[in-house]
């Protein structure tokens, strides 16, 4: 199988935007007593408890996570089907990330991890469709 740049770096992206909406999803449920929010003090605490991060009642982080490695793993299936279908929940992440930091901005508080994922969704997305425009997750038929 083929593993090109842009699809180490997609997995990246989403393992680590996983690994930070895990850790916030943690505190939410209880797992956790603290929740470090470098340069926002108890912003990431305030908007991890607010009412917006319960959607339908569940933990946005645990909601974050699983949506992020479930674009892992369908990164990992070598069909340009399964490329496309990470594109489409690239997109998805990107808007579900847009959504929250308007409402971070209307609650007032700041939460570095929401900002983090943030940040890595648009490069996830742009991974995520060079890797279908390379011809998706093709198998290597060179052997």
């Amino acid at each position: 199988m083929i593993w090109s740049r842009s699809r180490i770096a997609l997995q990246a992206c989403a393992a680590a935007s996983a690994l930070a909406m895990l850790y916030v999803g943690f505190f939410q449920i209880g797992w956790l007593h603290r929740l470090a929010c470098p340069g926002f003090g108890s912003g990431c605490e305030s908007v991890a408890l607010a009412r917006f991060a319960w959607p339908l009642g569940v933990a946005d982080g645990l909601l974050g996570a699983a949506f992020c490695g479930l674009i892992a793993a369908v990164a990992q299936i070598a069909r340009k089907q399964a490329a496309l279908a990470a594109a489409y929940l690239a997109a998805i992440w990107l808007g579900l990330n847009v959504v929250g930091l308007v409402e971070m901005q209307k609650f007032g508080a700041t939460c570095f991890w929401c900002l983090l994922t943030a940040a890595l969704s648009l490069p996830l997305l742009v991974l995520a469709l060079v890797s279908l425009r390379e011809g998706g997750f093709a198998p290597d038929r060179t052997r």
